[in-house]
């Protein structure tokens, strides 16, 4: 230190008033920063949810327009969609579900798709801690 004085005639200050001094301003800059940092995000974020949000509207409505374009043509061509004989349907499932479920078939398939049986699959987990369902789905959710 004292070589450094001597070389270029100046004295540093290691008085405790400017060390606090020092200390405060630069605690502030950071923080100011951090704050400053904090907002821009926010502000990212909240622009690109509703960027999202908007582009799922738009989605959700094409969808519904050609599930009721894709239903009115249905309805018209109601003799030619998928048939399930009786026997072929399972105990304790509605016709309303074996109706959707045709009707979701030829819907994807067309008319020349053939259901021949409709049966319930049972779940590979009989049953699950609802702790850890919260956890799979928290842990699984979109961006």
């Amino acid at each position: 230190m004292e070589i450094y004085s001597l070389a270029t005639s100046v004295v540093p200050d290691t008085g405790g008033e400017f060390t606090a001094t020092v200390i405060i301003a630069g605690l502030g800059i950071v923080l100011a920063t951090l704050a400053l940092l904090i907002v821009v995000f926010k502000l990212f974020g909240n622009i690109m949810e509703k960027s999202q949000q908007s582009k799922k509207k738009k989605q959700a409505q094409k969808q519904l327009k050609q599930m009721e374009q894709e239903a009115q043509a249905a309805s018209s061509v109601s003799a030619s969609a998928p048939i399930v004989e009786k026997s072929a349907v399972q105990e304790g499932i509605s016709g309303e579900i074996i109706a959707a479920i045709s009707a979701a078939v030829y819907a994807i398939e067309g008319p020349n798709a053939v259901v021949r049986s409709v049966t319930r699959k049972k779940s590979p987990v009989i049953s699950r801690n609802p702790w850890a369902q919260a956890a799979i789905n928290d842990n699984t959710r979109p961006f």
